[in-house]
């Protein structure tokens, strides 16, 4: 997702230039930006040294991958944290259902930091506060409109680099929450170290977050008894599956958005009154475990809703069962018998072709990458003559003749090894992705292999035995990730070295 590493860009970005002109010391700029770039160059370079690996990794395959382009205006103004998901500010619960509310994704709606951190992020608003409070509140509050998507990113888009490149808009809510959390936290330490009584504008918060809940609750519980449209009607249906990971699954697809209201909006007051508690006789310890309290319970209520909780452990386990151990060698079957999980049974995250390790699929599977190749293969151009290759296993010799023989001799993710005899002079065609780097060795020459149809690799035939090597050898890859892997490990032993020591 590049959406976290272009936001952590602009997030660190921001970071460094308000300390710089903070200039909390009150250096001159000429003294002050020479100290500044010294430091700030040492550190790039050194992050630089131990990166080399990952960026070469990253502009070795951008130029072949689909999302290696600027999308579409259209595209990068989907999948919003938009104005309707940032209740869960106070109802977390409340995002897992109602699509039809909300217009987004499931996985960009939750924007929850804590009920505690919540009251003092309100009140932080009405208090004064120091530059570092200002520039996280400002900081988050751009984030915030980047994540809703609309004008302000369209502008983004348009204006800003690398924005352009970012798929899901409520990725940018990650650097909301965390510019809010710093934003109250700071407030909740004066608070603390000024050890304030329950008065003023916090009494005046609290009984607003006190009142909403209310009203969420009753709200809630009235539409969902006036409706029938709750898991409180599904008692039938509940208690008839037939051991308590159905019954459980049954449950959680029987929740509406009425229930989730009235049920998180009791949570939250339960710990309303307990932070008011706390706060009226200054026990902070009680009031740090209900933090962290909250917040659990908070996350163990929306782990059904993300993936994997959809499904008990047991089955996700059955499921992995059925794939091989290791790395095995590819069967010769067609591609088009690959095996798939039988469509009444429950699926994994992802697509079975990623736990089968068997090379080829299909039809297009989304992830975990897609090539440009790959996705033209799928676009339409599979049914055309010499580009369709599902009735073939993942490596055969073209032209097809029932008198040739092929062996694999050895395989592994970068090297395989195939045996052939052949009456002509034919081709030896490689089901597997057309990318740069990849080499065949046959007639103790080492060549390129050359592109067959539109995806995948092939490598010449001699009449007769010919034994063929496909390697994989990315080299300035190798070199950079071997350079990257000791200068760590030299900055680690600088770092243990220099090490202040304290008695």
């Amino acid at each position: 997702h590049p959406g976290i590493s272009i936001s952590a860009f602009y997030f660190f970005l921001a970071i460094m230039l308000f300390y710089f002109f903070k200039n909390e010391e009150n250096l001159s700029l000429n003294k002050r930006t020479k100290l500044f770039t010294k430091s700030h160059l040492i550190f790039i370079f050194l992050l630089l040294l131990v990166s080399m690996g990952m960026i070469s990794g990253y502009l070795d395959i951008l130029p072949h991958f689909v999302r290696g382009n600027k999308i579409s205006l259209e595209a990068s103004l989907s999948n919003p944290t938009n104005m309707q998901s940032w209740i869960s500010g106070l109802l977390p619960f409340a995002t897992i259902t109602n699509h039809t509310f909300f217009v987004t994704d499931t996985s960009m709606r939750n924007s929850y930091f804590g009920l505690v951190l919540l009251l003092f992020f309100f009140l932080a608003c009405f208090q004064k506060k120091n530059s570092i409070q200002i520039f996280f509140l400002i900081t988050g509050i751009v984030f915030m409109l980047l994540s809703a998507g609309g004008i302000f990113k369209t502008i983004a888009y348009h204006f800003v680099p690398f924005i352009g490149y970012v798929r899901l808009n409520g990725e940018f809510r990650i650097y909301t929450i965390l510019c809010f959390i710093i934003f109250a936290s700071i407030e909740l330490d004066k608070y603390l170290q000024q050890n304030r009584t329950f008065n003023g504008s916090i009494k005046w918060i609290y009984y607003t977050f006190e009142i909403i809940l209310s009203g969420c609750i009753f709200f809630g519980f009235y539409k969902s008894i006036s409706s029938k449209q709750s898991f409180l009607f599904s008692g039938n249906h509940i208690f008839s599956a037939t051991s308590f990971p159905f019954k459980l699954k049954s449950l959680i697809d029987s929740i509406t958005f009425y229930d989730t209201l009235w049920v998180q909006g009791l949570i939250q007051l339960f710990f309303l009154w307990g932070i008011k508690y706390c706060l009226k006789f200054s026990n902070w310890n009680l009031l740090k475990n209900l933090a962290v309290t909250n917040m659990a319970i908070a996350c163990l209520m929306n782990i059904p809703f993300t993936g994997v909780g959809k499904m008990p452990v047991s089955q996700i386990q059955s499921i992995l069962n059925k794939s091989p151990k290791g790395i095995p060698k590819p069967q010769l079957n067609p591609i088009k018998k690959n095996d798939t999980l039988n469509i009444n049974e429950p699926s994994p995250v992802g697509d079975w072709s990623m736990y089968n390790k068997q090379i080829g699929v299909k039809s297009e599977v989304s992830y975990p990458i897609i090539l440009k190749n790959t996705e033209a293969y799928f676009d339409g151009n599979k049914f055309h003559g010499i580009n369709n290759f599902l009735n073939q296993p993942f490596v055969f010799i073209f032209p097809l003749n029932e008198n040739n023989n092929l062996l694999i001799n050895s395989f592994s993710p970068d090297k395989i090894s195939i045996s052939t005899i052949t009456d002509t002079v034919s081709e030896l065609i490689l089901q597997q992705n057309f990318y740069p780097h990849w080499f065949y060795i046959n007639e103790n020459e080492k060549k390129e292999v050359t592109q067959a149809g539109i995806n995948f690799m092939s490598a010449p035939l001699r009449k007769g035995e010919t034994n063929t090597i496909f390697s994989f050898e990315p080299t300035l890859v190798k070199w950079t990730m071997i350079i990257s892997a000791v200068s760590f490990l030299f900055l680690l032993i600088l770092i243990l070295i220099l090490k202040p020591k304290h008695s």
